[in-house]
C-alpha cells in the first residue's frame, strides 16, 4: 500500500514481473504520483483561494459592522445634541419669561412713579434719568427675540436693575421734596403764630374798632424809617424817592413808608376801601432796611424773604395786620385782591396755592 498525502492506494500483489514490465508500471506509477501531486497542488491553492476569500468576507463583514456602528453612534450623538439643544433653548425661553415678567412690573411702576413725581422732586435730572431707563427697557421688550440668547436675557434684566434703582432715586427724590415741602408750611405755619404773638397794638386810625384784635406780646417787627443818604439798593432806599401814608404809625410812632409812587397808588386804593368799609386799612408794616430784613429773616426762617431780595426792601410791599378780618375768604381780603389790582397792588397768596400769607401785598406798576 502506497500513502500520498491523504491518498492511499492499494496495489494487488502480483508476481514480480520481467524488467521491461517492471520499467513500465514503474513509468505508470509515476506519472500517477505526478497526477495525484499535480491534484494535490490544485486542492491547495484552491483551499487558499478560499481561505482568502474567507477573509475578504470577514474583512467585509467586519468594515460594515463598524460602518454600522460609526453610524448608530453618529445617530445618538445626533439624537443626543438635539436633546441638548431642546433642553438649553427651554431653558432660553424660561429665563426670558421670568426676566420680561420681572420688567413689566418694573416698568409699570417706574411708569406710576414717573407720573406722580412731576413738578414733586428738587431736581428734575432723576426724573429724566428714569425716563432714559424706562425707554432702554421698553425698547429690548418690544424688540423680543423668537429664540432669546442667555446674553439677551441678561441685557433685559440688567435694563430693568436701571429702571428699579433710577425709580428709586426719584422715590427718594420726591421724599426729600415732600420733606421740605411739610418743613416749609410747618416753619410758615410756625412763623404766623409768631407773628400774631408779636404785634403790638394798632391804633386808632389803623382799621376799624370792631375787628382789631388784641396783642399777646413777644418779639415784634417794626416799619423801618429811610436814611437820607441811601443808595436806592434793596434795604438801603434814600428818604427822598419815599413818601410816609397818613395812617398807621406804628408803636414806636413810625410812620409807614413806601416808595412814592407805590405810597400814592396805595392813598387812592384807600380812598376807596375806607368808602366801602368805613375804615382805613390796617397796615402793619411796610418798609424794610437790610438790617431789619436780617432780623426777619431770624425771627420767622424761610417764611422771610433772604436779606436784600425783600419787596419790602424797596417800599413796594405792605402786611396788614393779622386779623381774622384780613384772612382768607373774609369780607375785606375778599375786596382788595379784587380791586387791588386796579391801584397796581396784588396779593400773590391769591394766585400762588399753599403760599399762607394772606397778608402780604405788593406794588407791581
Amino acid at each position: 500500500m502506497v500513502r500520498l498525502g491523504r491518498v492511499r492506494l492499494r496495489l494487488p500483489l502480483r508476481r514480480p514481473l520481467p524488467w521491461r514490465a517492471r520499467g513500465l508500471t514503474a513509468m505508470a506509477a509515476a506519472a500517477a504520483v505526478a497526477l495525484l501531486a499535480g491534484m494535490l497542488t490544485g486542492l491547495q491553492i484552491r483551499a487558499a483561494q478560499a481561505q482568502e476569500r474567507r477573509d475578504e468576507i470577514a474583512a467585509e463583514e467586519a468594515a460594515e459592522a463598524a460602518r454600522i456602528a460609526d453610524e448608530r453612534a453618529q445617530t445618538a450623538r445626533s439624537l443626543a445634541r438635539d436633546r441638548l439643544e431642546t433642553l438649553e433653548r427651554g431653558e432660553r425661553l424660561a429665563a426670558w419669561a421670568v426676566a420680561s415678567g420681572k420688567a413689566q412690573a418694573a416698568l409699570t411702576a417706574a411708569e406710576g412713579v414717573l407720573a406722580g413725581s412731576e413738578g414733586a422732586v428738587p431736581d428734575d435730572a432723576v426724573r429724566s434719568a428714569l425716563a432714559a431707563a424706562l425707554d432702554a427697557l421698553r425698547a429690548l421688550l418690544d424688540a423680543a427675540p423668537d429664540d432669546p440668547s442667555a446674553q439677551d436675557a441678561t441685557a433685559l434684566a440688567e435694563a430693568t436693575t436701571a429702571v428699579v434703582d433710577a425709580s428709586a432715586a426719584v422715590t427718594a427724590a420726591q421724599a426729600a421734596w415732600q420733606a421740605e415741602q411739610d418743613a416749609a408750611a410747618a416753619a410758615a405755619a410756625a412763623a404766623a403764630a409768631r407773628a400774631r404773638e408779636s404785634r403790638s397794638g394798632a391804633g386808632a386810625d389803623c382799621g376799624g374798632s370792631g375787628i382789631s384784635e388784641p396783642s399777646t406780646g413777644g418779639a415784634a417787627l417794626h416799619t423801618s424809617v429811610p436814611a437820607e443818604d441811601g443808595d436806592g439798593s434793596n434795604g438801603r432806599m434814600p428818604r427822598s424817592a419815599m413818601t410816609a401814608l397818613g395812617w398807621c404809625t406804628d408803636s414806636l410812632g413810625n410812620q409807614q413808608w413806601l416808595r412814592t409812587d407805590a405810597a400814592q397808588a396805595m392813598v387812592r386804593l384807600n380812598d376807596a376801601f375806607r368808602a366801602q368799609f368805613g375804615e382805613n386799612i390796617a397796615i402793619d408794616l411796610s418798609y424794610r432796611s437790610y438790617e431789619d430784613q436780617v432780623r426777619a429773616r431770624e425771627l420767622y426762617g424761610g417764611l422771610a424773604a433772604r436779606p436784600g431780595t425783600s419787596n419790602h426792601g424797596l417800599g413796594t410791599a405792605v402786611d396788614t395786620w393779622e386779623w381774622a378780618a384780613y384772612d382768607f375768604g373774609s369780607e375785606r381780603y375778599a375786596w382788595l385782591v379784587a380791586n387791588g389790582p386796579a391801584y397796581g397792588w396784588h396779593n400773590p397768596a391769591a394766585s400762588e396755592p399753599g403760599n399762607p400769607e394772606y397778608w402780604h401785598f405788593e406794588y407791581r406798576g
